[in-house]
Protein backbone atom coordinates (compact mmCIF):
# COMPACT_ATOMS: atom_id res chain seq x y z
CA UNK A 1 0.00 0.00 0.00
CA UNK A 2 1.66 3.53 -0.80
CA UNK A 3 0.88 6.56 1.53
CA UNK A 4 0.07 9.74 -0.04
CA UNK A 5 0.08 13.06 1.54
CA UNK A 6 0.17 16.58 1.50
CA UNK A 7 2.23 18.67 1.10
CA UNK A 8 4.22 16.26 -1.13
CA UNK A 9 5.82 16.39 -4.47
CA UNK A 10 3.12 14.60 -5.58
CA UNK A 11 0.61 17.44 -4.23
CA UNK A 12 2.94 20.40 -3.41
CA UNK A 13 1.36 23.03 -0.85
CA UNK A 14 1.18 26.75 -1.45
CA UNK A 15 4.10 29.31 -2.09
CA UNK A 16 5.99 30.87 0.77
CA UNK A 17 5.55 34.92 1.03
CA UNK A 18 7.56 37.10 2.93
CA UNK A 19 7.24 41.09 3.07
CA UNK A 20 9.27 43.61 4.93
CA UNK A 21 7.03 46.08 7.26
CA UNK A 22 8.77 48.92 9.81
CA UNK A 23 9.40 48.46 13.18
CA UNK A 24 6.60 48.72 15.30
CA UNK A 25 3.92 46.66 12.92
CA UNK A 26 1.69 44.27 14.78
CA UNK A 27 0.93 40.91 13.27
CA UNK A 28 -2.87 40.50 13.03
CA UNK A 29 -4.26 37.51 12.49
CA UNK A 30 -7.61 36.79 10.37
CA UNK A 31 -9.32 34.37 8.89
CA UNK A 32 -8.31 33.64 5.06
CA UNK A 33 -5.39 35.17 5.16
CA UNK A 34 -1.56 34.27 5.36
CA UNK A 35 -0.27 36.90 7.15
CA UNK A 36 -1.47 40.43 7.89
CA UNK A 37 0.21 43.21 9.45
CA UNK A 38 -0.88 46.63 10.68
CA UNK A 39 0.79 50.48 12.07
CA UNK A 40 -0.81 50.46 15.41
CA UNK A 41 -2.87 53.70 15.65
CA UNK A 42 -5.60 55.20 18.55
CA UNK A 43 -8.38 57.12 16.96
CA UNK A 44 -7.52 56.86 13.10
CA UNK A 45 -7.46 54.40 10.57
CA UNK A 46 -4.22 51.72 10.78
CA UNK A 47 -2.55 51.44 7.33
CA UNK A 48 -2.23 47.63 7.01
CA UNK A 49 -0.77 44.90 4.41
CA UNK A 50 -2.75 41.29 4.14
CA UNK A 51 -1.95 38.87 1.97
CA UNK A 52 -4.05 35.75 0.98
CA UNK A 53 -2.75 32.68 -0.71
CA UNK A 54 -5.38 29.75 -2.26
CA UNK A 55 -5.71 27.62 -5.37
CA UNK A 56 -6.83 28.83 -8.40
CA UNK A 57 -6.96 27.06 -12.00
CA UNK A 58 -4.96 27.40 -15.44
CA UNK A 59 -6.34 30.35 -16.41
CA UNK A 60 -5.69 34.16 -16.22
CA UNK A 61 -6.56 34.61 -12.28
CA UNK A 62 -4.53 37.33 -11.71
CA UNK A 63 -6.73 39.66 -14.41
CA UNK A 64 -9.49 38.01 -12.98
CA UNK A 65 -8.96 39.30 -9.97
CA UNK A 66 -8.42 42.48 -11.23
CA UNK A 67 -11.94 42.91 -12.55
CA UNK A 68 -13.15 41.78 -9.40
CA UNK A 69 -11.41 44.47 -7.42
CA UNK A 70 -12.96 46.58 -9.91
CA UNK A 71 -16.47 45.54 -9.49
CA UNK A 72 -15.89 45.74 -5.62
CA UNK A 73 -14.79 49.37 -5.64
CA UNK A 74 -17.81 50.15 -7.98
CA UNK A 75 -20.29 48.79 -5.74
CA UNK A 76 -19.59 50.78 -2.50
CA UNK A 77 -19.81 53.84 -4.71
CA UNK A 78 -15.50 54.08 -5.69
CA UNK A 79 -13.56 53.24 -8.94
CA UNK A 80 -10.39 51.30 -9.44
CA UNK A 81 -6.88 52.53 -11.40
CA UNK A 82 -6.29 51.15 -14.92
CA UNK A 83 -4.70 47.78 -14.56
CA UNK A 84 -0.60 47.57 -14.02
CA UNK A 85 2.14 45.13 -14.03
CA UNK A 86 4.77 45.44 -11.74
CA UNK A 87 8.30 42.68 -10.88
CA UNK A 88 8.73 42.64 -7.21
CA UNK A 89 10.95 40.06 -5.93
CA UNK A 90 11.13 38.31 -9.20
CA UNK A 91 7.87 37.79 -9.32
CA UNK A 92 5.44 38.89 -12.17
CA UNK A 93 2.42 40.14 -10.25
CA UNK A 94 -0.86 42.85 -11.69
CA UNK A 95 -2.41 45.04 -9.91
CA UNK A 96 -4.76 47.87 -9.62
CA UNK A 97 -5.76 50.76 -6.79
CA UNK A 98 -9.40 50.95 -5.91
CA UNK A 99 -11.04 53.54 -3.74
CA UNK A 100 -14.54 54.11 -1.90
CA UNK A 101 -15.98 56.21 0.49
CA UNK A 102 -16.24 55.20 3.97
CA UNK A 103 -18.31 56.98 6.78
CA UNK A 104 -15.65 56.63 9.26
CA UNK A 105 -12.44 57.76 7.58
CA UNK A 106 -14.06 59.41 4.39
CA UNK A 107 -12.29 57.32 1.84
CA UNK A 108 -10.26 54.08 1.66
CA UNK A 109 -7.40 53.39 -0.52
CA UNK A 110 -6.41 49.92 -1.45
CA UNK A 111 -2.90 49.03 -3.43
CA UNK A 112 -4.20 45.22 -4.82
CA UNK A 113 -1.42 43.00 -6.30
CA UNK A 114 -2.24 39.81 -7.38
CA UNK A 115 0.47 36.93 -9.11
CA UNK A 116 -0.27 33.57 -9.98
CA UNK A 117 2.87 30.67 -8.71
CA UNK A 118 2.59 28.26 -11.42
CA UNK A 119 3.41 24.43 -10.50
CA UNK A 120 6.63 22.89 -12.19
CA UNK A 121 5.02 19.40 -11.58
CA UNK A 122 2.10 19.06 -14.47
CA UNK A 123 -1.12 18.73 -13.36
CA UNK A 124 -0.85 19.97 -9.85
CA UNK A 125 -2.75 23.23 -8.27
CA UNK A 126 -1.72 26.85 -9.38
CA UNK A 127 -1.90 29.41 -6.61
CA UNK A 128 -3.08 32.75 -6.55
CA UNK A 129 -1.21 35.23 -3.92
CA UNK A 130 -3.01 38.68 -3.49
CA UNK A 131 -1.30 41.08 -1.66
CA UNK A 132 -3.53 44.01 -0.44
CA UNK A 133 -2.61 47.74 1.48
CA UNK A 134 -5.57 49.75 2.86
CA UNK A 135 -4.98 53.01 4.22
CA UNK A 136 -7.90 55.91 4.96
CA UNK A 137 -8.40 59.37 6.51
CA UNK A 138 -6.67 62.08 6.63
CA UNK A 139 -2.76 60.44 6.45
CA UNK A 140 -3.69 58.56 3.80
CA UNK A 141 -1.37 60.21 1.46
CA UNK A 142 1.53 59.41 3.21
CA UNK A 143 0.49 56.30 4.32
CA UNK A 144 -0.32 54.96 0.68
CA UNK A 145 3.78 55.30 0.09
CA UNK A 146 4.54 53.71 3.21
CA UNK A 147 2.19 50.34 2.32
CA UNK A 148 3.90 50.48 -0.88
CA UNK A 149 6.81 49.72 0.08
CA UNK A 150 5.68 47.43 2.04
CA UNK A 151 4.53 45.43 -0.89
CA UNK A 152 7.03 46.29 -2.75
CA UNK A 153 9.13 43.86 -0.45
CA UNK A 154 7.00 41.08 -1.30
CA UNK A 155 9.31 37.47 -2.22
CA UNK A 156 7.00 34.76 -3.33
CA UNK A 157 8.70 31.10 -3.28
CA UNK A 158 6.94 27.91 -4.61
CA UNK A 159 6.46 25.15 -2.26
CA UNK A 160 9.79 22.91 -2.21
CA UNK A 161 10.12 19.49 -0.70
CA UNK A 162 12.95 19.89 -0.29
CA UNK A 163 14.51 19.80 3.87
CA UNK A 164 16.47 23.10 4.41
CA UNK A 165 14.12 24.75 6.95
CA UNK A 166 13.93 27.86 5.08
CA UNK A 167 9.87 29.27 5.14
CA UNK A 168 7.38 27.49 3.03
CA UNK A 169 9.72 24.14 3.05
CA UNK A 170 8.02 21.20 4.65
CA UNK A 171 10.75 19.36 6.48
CA UNK A 172 10.51 15.59 7.54
CA UNK A 173 8.86 15.22 10.91
CA UNK A 174 10.82 13.31 13.16
CA UNK A 175 7.26 12.30 15.28
CA UNK A 176 6.88 8.87 15.59
CA UNK A 177 10.01 8.32 15.22
CA UNK A 178 12.29 7.70 17.85
CA UNK A 179 15.81 7.42 15.61
CA UNK A 180 15.47 10.81 14.33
Amino acid sequence: MSTLAYPSTDFPGPPSVAIEVPDGWLPVHAPGTALAAKQPREDAFAPNVVVSIEPCGSGPADEESVGRIAALAESRGGAASEPYAAELGGARFVGCDATWPDADVETILQANLFHVVRPEREGAASWLVQLSGSVGGPSAEADYELIRGVLASVRVRPWSGEATGGPGVAAPSSAGNPGA
